[in-house]
This record gives structure tokens, sequence and C-alpha cells, in this order.
């Protein structure tokens, strides 16, 4: 038997003839009804051919006839469905129509009809398959070669742990159990220690025996690193060096008026303290470590008041009346008239002349105060043209003038000081200048008579600061403003705090209690707290020197009618959490 198979598909708009096939079906052997049948067809296939021959001769003698008007095409073309036209699983479209204008492709206008075939939902899954056999293990690779033997490390060192009792450091009654990883050196990397009594705190001198000072106005300066509290007395008319070292007090100079730091103070450099001083020969630069006295210059002009001293990471630069002395890796002289040495950024700053030397630039301008740096700049007051005193900044090429109308003596109490994102100065009141917005803005016009004592500390500025109505206490600025942070003396009284300093993070100074006198205290956010009031009396503190610490102590200058004006020291371990004191 023959069978003929037409396959169509729509491809875009075009109807294409995908196959055409025949096939032969296989057969077996035939019965005689079959034979009578497939004789039967064979006939009729006979019989037609002879009548079709017999209808091509008759019909052969009929003239040509004409065309008749061609009839119009249909079309149909496919798309896709997705979710839509009720198919949420998919389907297609087909559409179709007449071909009105014969160009052969189904547009939207000619479009009559349209089927839409939808997708049927996706079935459940079938049933899981049985478990495939396990695969058999591989056969073990071969063992690889033994690698060589390393060479010996070195012989370490065993750790240790040391425990005594007794008086150790401020503690009298102390337990210390003291750790380290190396018990050849001995190092001592943590301890413990522990205190059964008040850590240590009193009275450190009477060097002018019984009521008589000990301190004067020329004779208080000083300077603590490490375990080393070196700084100047009066004794017998004569101002003298000393030092306190492991709670002991030892006389460092000879019997004459050595007059320690009276010009330039007190700074540490290359593990020593310098200062200006006289032994009888001149006024020289002199330095200690605690043991030895090293006259550091023999200058034929000798330190004069208004010389400075300023220190940078290598080097330390002495101004006098012959030029600049520069002592480092390799001591030099400078010579000319300099004024107004600062530094900044560990760059040195001054005038000479009408102009600013800034790192070898040289500036048309005379510096008026101390300098800071701070954004890429260097600030500072200067006077550059007839405004007088003005804020300028320098990015070490160029100078600009930020200000004009500022107080004559801008900068003289409060020099400019970074706090925020501004640069805080004094110009008859605290003014702040943002360097962002380049805006110079009076901050709390209610905050009068400032003076020199202020401290920066966590991007705030802690000052004294006079309030009407309120006396003289602790005021802070955040840069952009200013207010009163705490009225240790409530009401008219003054609390006066004043020499603060930071001890381990923590924010400490001097107060003049108006019933209790002179005390010792932490300034926290909530207020000021009382640490040591160091005399049961109401007498000053702090009028003479400053605060000083060492690794033990905070020392300052307490006033006694007993004993006059002395050296006094509190152990600050337990502020700190170095000691745990039980008592």
């Amino acid at each position: 038997m023959v069978e003929q198979h037409y396959h169509e598909h729509f491809v875009g708009n075009s109807l294409k003839t995908l196959d055409v096939g025949f096939s032969i079906m296989a057969e077996s052997k035939p019965t005689k009804k079959q034979k009578v049948l497939k004789f039967l067809a064979i006939s009729s296939v006979i019989a037609s051919l002879v009548l079709s021959s017999i209808a091509l001769y008759y019909t052969s003698d009929i003239g040509s006839l004409e065309s008749g008007v061609d009839g119009e095409t249909t079309l149909s073309k496919t798309g896709s469905l997705y979710g839509t036209h009720g198919c949420e699983d998919g389907g297609f479209s087909i559409q179709s129509g007449i071909d009105s204008d014969g160009s052969g492709i189904l547009e939207a206008g000619e479009v009559t009809d349209i089927k839409n075939v939808c997708h049927g939902t996706q079935g459940p899954p079938g049933p899981m398959g049985n478990r495939g056999y396990w695969g058999h293990n591989g056969t073990d690779g071969l063992n690889g070669t033994d690698g060589t033997n390393g060479t010996d490390g070195e012989i370490g060192v065993s750790s240790f742990i040391d425990s005594f009792t007794g008086s150790y450091g401020p503690c009298q009654e102390a337990v210390v159990i003291e750790m380290g990883n190396n018990s050849t050196s001995g190092e001592v990397e943590s301890s413990i220690n522990i205190c059964f009594q008040e850590l240590d705190s009193g009275r450190m001198t009477d060097i002018h025996p019984n009521s008589g000072n000990s301190f004067s106005t020329g004779c208080n300066g000083g300077l603590a690193v490490s375990d080393l509290f070196i700084f100047a007395a009066a004794r017998d008319g004569n101002c003298l060096l000393y030092k306190i070292q492991d709670g002991n007090l030892q006389q460092l100079s000879a019997n004459v008026d050595f007059a320690p730091g009276s010009n330039l103070g007190f700074i540490a450099h290359e593990d020593r303290i310098w200062f200006d001083a006289n032994d009888g020969g001149g006024t020289q630069l002199w330095s200690t470590d605690g043991l030895t006295l090293w006259q550091e210059t023999n200058l034929s002009a000798q330190i004069q008041p208004g010389d400075r001293l300023v220190a940078t990471d290598d080097e330390l630069v002495l101004q006098y009346g012959n030029g600049l002395m520069l002592f480092g890796d390799n001591d030099s002289l400078i010579p000319g008239t300099f004024s107004n040495l600062a530094a900044a950024n560990n760059v040195l700053i001054y005038s000479t002349g009408a102009s600013i030397n800034l790192n070898g630039t040289i500036l048309n301008a005379e510096l008026k105060s101390d300098a800071v740096y701070h954004d890429g700049y260097y600030w500072f007051i200067a006077t550059s043209d007839s405004d007088g005193p003005q804020l300028h900044r320098s990015d070490s090429s160029t100078l600009e003038k930020m200000t004009t109308n500022l107080q004559s003596t801008a900068g003289q109490i409060v020099t400019p000081t970074v706090v925020g994102s501004s640069i805080v100065f004094d110009s008859d009141g605290l003014v702040s200048f943002n360097t962002t917005s380049l805006v110079l803005s009076e901050m709390n016009t209610s905050i009068v008579n400032l003076n020199s004592q202020y401290i920066v500390k966590d991007d705030m500025l802690f000052f004294q600061c006079g309030i009407p109505s309120l006396g003289y206490e602790l005021c802070v600025s955040d840069g952009g403003d200013a207010w009163l942070h705490s009225d240790y003396a409530l009401g008219m009284d003054s609390s006066t705090p004043q020499h603060f300093t930071i001890v381990d993070d923590r924010l400490v100074g001097l107060v003049d209690h108006p019933t209790e006198g002179g005390q010792l205290v932490e300034i926290r956010d909530e207020g000021m707290v009382l640490l040591w009031d160091y005399h049961g009396g109401n007498f000053d503190a702090g009028t003479q020197g400053e605060i000083w610490f060492d690794n033990q102590m905070i020392y300052f200058i307490g006033d006694d009618p007993a004993v006059g004006l002395e050296m006094y020291g509190w152990a600050y371990g337990e502020l700190t959490d170095d000691w745990i004191v039980i008592h």
C-alpha cells in the first residue's frame, strides 16, 4: 500500500512545504479474499485511465478559454504568548487574514481572526528512580618520597612569672605579679599590681626648710619624662636644679644661682632634657639625663629673654641673638637676625626682617603667632599689609590672607589652634575660622576674659573662661560654638580651672575651690570630679609652675603656711587601672 504524507508549517509569513514522503507498507502472504479485492482495485485503475484518455481526446477540440479573476490569498502567522491572554503557562497565537495589498505579508490591519493555543500546566514530578550502584574503589596511589629534613630552629626561651610583696613604686603594701616571655632578658611584659592601702600622695619637697618658699615666679619650671622629673627650685636665694626619681629627691646643680629654664623653659630631645642655665660663666644651653649635666653651647651672644627653643622630629633649634643653632646629626649655625620661631608639621617657621621663612620658602609677611598645620596648609597670624595682624595660610608656596578685621592682638592669648575643621583663636573674644566655608565667626559673646589656660582633647577645646554671674569656670568649644562645661564653684564664686594636662587619655587640671582651696580634678563629660585635695585647709595650688607627670605620679606646686610653696605628688595608678587598690 502506498501512503502520501504532506506536512506544512508557517515560517514567518510564508507557507513552506516541509516534506513529501512515500512509504510501502509490507504485507504478509495475501489470502484468497485479498487477491479478489486487489484484482478489482487494479481493474478500476485501468478503467479510469481508459476513460481519461477518451475525455482528453474530446476536449482537445475545445478552443482557448479566457482567464478568470485571480482569487484573494489568505495568510496566517504565529506568535508566542508569555503568561497573558489566559495562558498562564505560556502558549502561542495564530493570526489569519486576507492579504489585501498582495504584499505577501500579513499586516496588523489585515488580521481578521486570532486563535490562542495555551501550553498545559507542568505535571507533577515523577517518582524517584532506583539508586544506582556504588562504583568500585580505585587503587591506592604510590607513596611519595620523603622530603629532606629542615634545619634545627633556634632554642626558645622560657616564659617566667615573678611575684613579691612589700614596698613597690607608689605602694608601701603591695603584691605584684610580673610576667614575661623571655626568662633570659627578664623583660616584664605585663603585671598585676595590688595595693592594700592608698597609693602614695603628699608633699615631695621641703627644699627651703620650714616656712620658706621653695618656688618663686622666676624659679618654678620643670619637665617629667618616663621615670624622671627635672625641675627648678629655690634655696637660700639661689635657683637650683633638682630631680625626683623613684620617689627620691636629689640636687643636680652646684650651689650657685643656676636659674635653669628661666628663658627657654625645658624641652626633651635625644633622651635628655634641655634648658638654659648659668653656672657663673653666662647663660648657655644645657642638658641632663638625670645623672650628668652637659653644657651644650659656648655662645658669644648669651641666651636672653625672648629667645626660643623648639624641637622637630630630628632637630632641636635654638633662636638667639646671632642666629639659629641647629642640634641634630650635624650641629650647625644659620647666622642672622630671626624672631617668632615656631614649628608645625615638623617644619620650621620664623620671621627674618619683614619676611617669613617657611620650610625654605620666603613669604612677604611678618609672623605674629605660633603656627598649626591642617588640611594641607600652615595657619598663623601674620602682618602682610596695612590691615595689620590677620589670619593667613600657606601651602609652602603661596601666602593667602584669610581675614581683614581682626584685633591687633589677635592670637596672643589663644594661638591658632585646630578644633575639628576650624581654626580657633582669640580676637577680642573667642573666634572660629571654618576651613571649609572660609567664614569667620565669634563664638558665644557671653564668654569674656580669656586666658592662656586651654588644651585640645578629642577635637574639643577646653579652656578657662569668664562668664558674668558665674565667675571664672570651665568652658568648651567644638570649633563651631562654645559653652559652659561646668560650674565647679556654684554661683558667683570662681573655681579658676588651670594647668590642663592629659594623663593616659584622662584630662586633669587644678581648681581653686572657694572653701577647700586648691584641688586636683578629672574633667569628664558630666563635669569635674575631685581626685585629690592636697590640703585640708583653704590654700592655693598651681599659682606657681604647672602640672607635670611621670610614669607614676602627678606633680604640682601647692601652698602651706607651715612649709610654704612646695612640690606635691599624687599616684594616679588607680585612675588609669594600673593598680588595684584594696582598702
